[in-house]
């Protein structure tokens, strides 16, 4: 996961360094559509079966991300982005997603298309999970413990046009933040409890987005 994101920062980079490349106007459509793969990398809190003793790891959840912008100008687009990532973990099932919505830069050239941008919205991550147990022949299942709240999505990506309509995201690259605002336990085939009042900022998360740009209109 390291060395993906360092050649994910590395490839921005270079394409923002190439800037000057891009002072010839380029036709840009009039709006783009973004769906493909995603996974992200999130420090999650589990509980160790036997001692119960908790734990803290980073754990790389895997899923789907979609967005679509409206180009205002050559440069700058107004986006919506929508991601949805999954994995077990103790055999506990947890997921996360993202609902944002922010402005992006874009440096337009005839070969690739580096953007920056700043996204905004609800965000919703798993803090803690707790594993199933049994005891005297008893199970109790396993739970999620899930933040919810505010969050930011800050950073950029690159394009390769492969055709006027159609190209190739490698990759999108996103340091998400989230301010906590509620709680929420859920137990798989029970139910769910929120807790309100939940208070504090999680700034740990990394997402990196790879798939298909469809690019329709003209201006």
């Amino acid at each position: 996961m390291r060395r993906l994101i360092l050649v994910a920062i590395g490839a921005i980079g270079l394409s923002l360094f190439s800037i000057p490349s891009f002072a010839q106007e380029v036709v840009y459509p009039k709006a783009e559509v973004f769906g493909g793969f995603s996974i992200s990398s999130t420090p999650v809190v589990s509980f160790d079966p036997t001692t119960f003793l908790p734990t803290s790891a980073r754990n790389s959840f895997m899923g789907w991300q979609a967005s679509g912008n409206y180009n205002l100008t050559h440069h700058l687009a107004i986006v919506g982005d929508f991601g949805g990532q999954y994995k077990s973990v103790t055999s506990v099932a947890a997921h996360q997603y993202q609902f944002l919505f922010g402005p992006r830069i874009v440096f337009r050239g005839s070969r690739v298309t580096p953007f920056v941008h700043a996204l905004f919205g609800e965000m919703r991550s798993p803090v803690a999970v707790i594993p199933s147990t049994t005891v005297l022949g008893i199970t109790t299942p396993g739970a999620t413990v899930s933040g919810s709240g505010f969050g930011m999505g800050l950073g950029g990506g690159l394009d390769i046009n492969v055709s006027d309509r159609l190209a190739l995201r490698v990759p999108q690259f996103d340091w998400m933040l989230m301010h906590v605002s509620s709680g929420t336990v859920t137990i798989p085939g029970v139910g769910s409890v929120t807790v309100p009042g939940v208070g504090g900022w999680a700034t740990s998360e990394v997402r990196i987005g790879i798939g298909l740009v469809i690019k329709a209109g003209g201006k």
